[in-house]
């Protein structure tokens, strides 16, 4: 194996002795564990793992392999202790401007975590749909999803936002498909132009509500169709994807500030934290351990 998540992979199984645990420690869907380990069987042409009564125990071939990853793990540690001894040295203050949903749902523990990390650094975190304006100072780093952010800014280009059309399992199954509603942000007499390519073009536009979070929980909670985001729709036990769709690519993420700051410690620093924190989470973001629905 060439890939660190591979070899976190076979730490967490056996860790965990079971999918579900190694699912949590890692971060991910239980479904995601069982493809990514399916996939190392396939490539080795043999078993990784075992069944016993007390859970999942590791074969020889995995053994070996949890060898290799014993040492390159130790490796990581010690260049993330080489790595906070550098950092301590970091104070002062960033302000930090995040949409509310990525801050509730992929960011909030993250940027917790930073601060115990570096105490020397104060953060303003700025929870907000209103983009602030890095010209005037507003803030000092932002995490913008657009397909066109400002060129002048300088940071991280990630990967895209993926969207999908959600619905309670109960609303599926008891509301017949002729008084099916979409849940939309707004309506002016026009339907909007993605209702035309989902399965339910001709269903009719229902409540319309602003904030993104809140469709997902009236979604969640049985009162119509959604477009929603698939790392928010991956908190809700309830909503499932409607059949015969798949995740769309929706913009971009992006960290970013103004170029006179690009120079400083601390900016430097929470921006690729940032960035790291939502590679890790890319998954989840771009749709790719989301359930198909058929």
């Amino acid at each position: 194996m060439n890939d660190w998540d591979d070899y976190r992979l076979v730490l967490a199984i056996h860790n965990g002795k079971t999918l579900r645990n190694a699912a949590n420690e890692l971060g991910v869907n239980h479904s995601t564990v069982s493809r990514r380990l399916a996939t190392l069987n396939r490539n080795y042409g043999a078993e990784i793992v075992r069944k016993t009564a007390s859970g999942l125990c590791l074969s020889p071939l995995g053994e070996k392999l949890l060898v290799s990853a014993k040492k390159i793990e130790s490796l990581v540690i010690q260049d993330k202790r080489f790595e906070r001894a550098q950092q301590l040295a970091l104070e002062g203050d960033i302000s930090v401007s995040i949409p509310p949903p990525i801050m509730q749902f992929l960011l909030l523990d993250d940027l917790l975590r930073f601060q115990q990390t570096h105490p020397r650094i104060t953060l303003n975190i700025q929870s907000s749909y209103e983009i602030a304006n890095l010209d005037e100072c507003e803030t000092d780093v932002v995490i913008r999803v657009s397909n066109t952010p400002d060129e002048h800014l300088v940071g991280y280009g990630l990967f895209s936002v993926a969207t999908q059309y959600y619905a309670a399992k109960d609303y599926l199954k008891n509301t017949p498909p002729h008084l099916y509603q979409w849940i939309t942000n707004t309506y002016s007499g026009y339907k909007p132009e993605w209702i035309k390519r989902t399965p339910f073009p001709d269903a009719k536009v229902g409540p319309c509500i602003s904030d993104l979070t809140l469709r997902h929980q009236a979604a969640n909670s049985g009162h119509g169709l959604i477009r929603g985001a698939c790392y928010i729709a991956h908190n809700f036990d309830n909503l499932v994807s409607l059949a015969g769709t798949k995740p769309e690519p929706f913009q971009q993420i992006w960290v970013l500030s103004h170029p006179d700051l690009a120079h400083i410690d601390r900016i430097q620093v929470l921006k690729k934290y940032l960035t790291d924190a939502l590679k890790s989470k890319k998954a989840r973001i771009t749709g790719e351990d989301e359930a198909v629905n058929v």
